[in-house]
């Protein structure tokens, strides 16, 4: 039968190192043929055995250089290029600066979930299964998905060895005191401190009339919050409206913060501002999914708020469920990072180096078990194949150098 390559995508890139994620496939569906990676026209390494996705890590690169991408399988055509798998990819530039610590974050958990896909209601709940619009169940999988999605993360996360882990929220699909236990379990793992604040899916009990303490049953304090690490500073910010789906930063979150921001200010230490909810400016709160992100008066206070504090260098961010960086006039050029969910596609966490300039790195890791890769594979084609480009986003979205070295901000 004739063999394919199916699905490519250039998932990641450092200084070192370029990411690839890839199927071969016959008529039938996925086989385990040997491909080949080819980095200007030298074959860099083999893949066979595995019948379904494969991420394809190739490291020992130059940095700042631009190689040429292929995947060869004997039979098949090379790999087409397309938005997701380019010609070509630069590797990011060597840092300029000694590396003081490093971190994780994983968002959007959702432990306990039912299902996931289905044709979206108007309130962007999930329904009914169509042709067009697959459904996942938990039951699907001998263990759930949301628990060897979430479980396995962690234990790649353990195999990086970050000095600290952080859970941007919906860590509870329902905020229910069975999801929290379940999350509670799984965090168990963690080899390294890890720190959790909730979202808004962690507040959902109150709309079943349950009023559950998710920090509590979690082992956690309360955000808002900071932790220092390598002489940076890392600020844990509650966003939510207890029992909403959008987010809010009223003026008594918005006094903490600048407080905690003069301090920093004054040390000059570099800052990163962590928060579930993103912000949104005006001329951009009618879209979804900005129309469930902070209301956009408070957004716009909070702009103000980074924009007169050079110290901060970004502002990381979950909720949406993608991957994208945004920047606002206001704050400079601060980068508001948004990143994909852990639980379905492309299933992951980010991976944040720090650095003595005052930069810092993120590479969007993409969990690697073949039950993840399946898992998350096939939510790839939800909601009528668009989530694909909803929830990926831009290479330049998931890899990237921030503040005083790289991009100038």
């Amino acid at each position: 039968m004739a063999l394919s390559i199916a699905r490519p995508e250039v998932f990641g890139v450092t200084e070192s190192s370029l990411t690839l994620a890839f199927a071969v496939e016959d008529a039938s569906g996925p086989v385990d043929a040997e491909a080949r990676v080819v980095l200007d026209g030298e074959p860099r390494i083999a893949s066979a055995g595995i019948a379904g996705t494969r991420l394809v890590r190739i490291e020992g690169l130059a940095p700042a250089t631009r190689y040429r991408i292929g995947i060869e399988v004997a039979g098949a055509d090379p790999a087409l290029h397309d938005p997701y798998f380019p010609e070509s990819v630069c590797t990011l530039p060597r840092p300029d600066a000694a590396l003081v610590g490093s971190f994780a974050t994983l968002n959007d958990l959702h432990f306990g979930e039912p299902r996931f896909g289905g044709v979206l209601s108007e309130d962007f709940e999930f329904g009914d299964e169509a042709p067009d619009s697959p459904l996942v169940r938990e039951s699907d999988t001998e263990v759930p998905y949301w628990r060897f999605m979430n479980e396995d993360a962690i234990d790649e996360v353990n195999a990086l060895g970050v000095d600290t882990t952080i859970i941007k929220g919906d860590i509870a699909d329902r905020g229910r005191p069975e999801q929290f236990e379940a999350a509670a379990r799984a965090f168990a793992r963690f080899e390294m401190p890890h720190h959790a604040f909730l979202g808004n899916h962690d507040y959902y009990g109150l709309n079943d009339g349950l009023e559950v303490d998710g920090y509590a049953l979690l082992g956690q304090p309360r955000a808002p919050r900071t932790l220092d690490l390598g002489g940076w500073r890392l600020v844990l910010l509650e966003t939510v409206e207890p029992g909403e789906h959008h987010g809010v930063f009223p003026d008594e979150r918005l006094r903490w913060l600048e407080a905690a921001l003069e301090e920093t200010r004054e040390c000059a230490t570099p800052t990163l501002l962590l928060m579930h909810h993103q912000p949104v400016p005006p001329e951009h709160r009618d879209h979804y999914p900005n129309t469930i992100g902070i209301e956009s008066d408070h957004s716009l206070a909070l702009f103000d708020a980074i924009g007169r504090h050079p110290q901060v260098r970004g502002v990381l961010i979950g909720h949406t469920h993608r991957n994208r960086v945004r920047r606002h006039p206001a704050s400079g050029t601060v980068p508001f990072v948004e990143v994909n969910c852990t639980k379905d596609y492309p299933g992951g966490f980010a991976h944040y180096r720090l650095f003595e300039d005052g930069s810092f790195r993120q590479e969007v890791r993409r969990t690697s078990s073949q039950r993840a890769l399946e898992h998350s594979t096939r939510c790839q084609g939800m909601f009528r194949g668009g989530y694909r480009l909803f929830a990926l986003g831009g290479l330049e979205a998931r890899s990237f150098v921030a503040g005083d070295a790289g991009d100038g901000s």
